[in-house]
């Protein structure tokens, strides 16, 4: 299993707010991106992300019990209700930080199996065999307009108000979290990004074959991250390519 990940904090933006974690090890990655229209958003997304860096460096790998694959979703769960208690009390006792939120995403490659959580609009993709599919569901009002019928999924992607999120971490002093398991082949490839990416790449195809008309993992990332920025790089990017060995 190889990991890339890079960030970039794109043409508009005067701080990254955006914030990663990958642990090879363990199979373990993380994204969180700071709510930019919030304060200190940047500060959410190092508090959820310090959260998971902290797991590692305390648990030994039987911690996972890869046997009991429902323990590694239990796991991240709680590790985002941690994450979401750290953010939310830090706002409340320093009015610098007050309202300050992130989302979230983050998971568990193991035996040909990834366990992963969500909160908000990062997402996660599988590209196999040359087929791209979009795994996790925005937490957004453009996503509901979508699944009740009011818009299609392709005027979501350009829709003025899909920076809207409905579902954070830190802003609320509880938080729930799409948590699911997917099955993982050899040679498949996922993708973990930011809206910073996926809203200037708006094909989904254009972002699998950008991907698998690189030559290798790395120059994928470069050329995911210059394709967004040549779109207008309105946000920050951060990605995390995955490729299963």
């Amino acid at each position: 299993m190889k990991f890339v990940a890079q960030t970039d904090i794109g043409k508009r933006r005067r701080y990254n707010e955006d914030c990663y974690l990958i642990d090879d090890k363990i199979g373990l990655f993380v994204i969180a991106d700071g709510m930019g229209g919030h304060n200190a958003g940047d500060v959410a997304s190092q508090l959820a992300v310090d959260v998971f860096r902290e797991w590692t460096e305390s648990f030994s790998i039987t911690d996972l019990c890869v046997s009991e694959k429902t323990t590694i979703v239990d796991t991240i769960d709680q590790l985002v209700v941690d994450a979401n208690t750290r953010i939310y009390t830090k706002s409340k006792i320093s009015p610098t930080h007050h309202g300050m939120g992130t989302t979230l995403i983050a998971g568990i490659c193991q035996d040909n199996l990834i366990s992963y959580v969500h909160i908000g609009d990062s997402r996660i993709y599988l590209i196999r065999q040359g087929n791209i599919t979009q795994i996790t569901t925005d937490h957004s009002h453009v996503q509901e307009m979508v699944h009740n019928g009011i818009i299609t999924v392709e005027e979501a992607r350009v829709h003025q108000n899909r920076h809207i999120i409905n579902r954070a971490v830190g802003l609320n002093q509880t938080v729930v979290a799409d948590t699911d398991q997917l099955e993982i082949l050899t040679n498949d490839i996922l993708l973990v990004c930011t809206d910073g990416l996926h809203d200037m790449i708006a094909s989904d195809q254009e972002i699998a074959e950008l991907i698998i008309s690189a030559p290798d993992l790395e120059s994928a990332g470069k050329s995911l991250t210059d394709t967004a920025l040549a779109y207008g790089g309105s946000d920050n990017i951060t990605l995390i390519l995955i490729q299963i060995t």
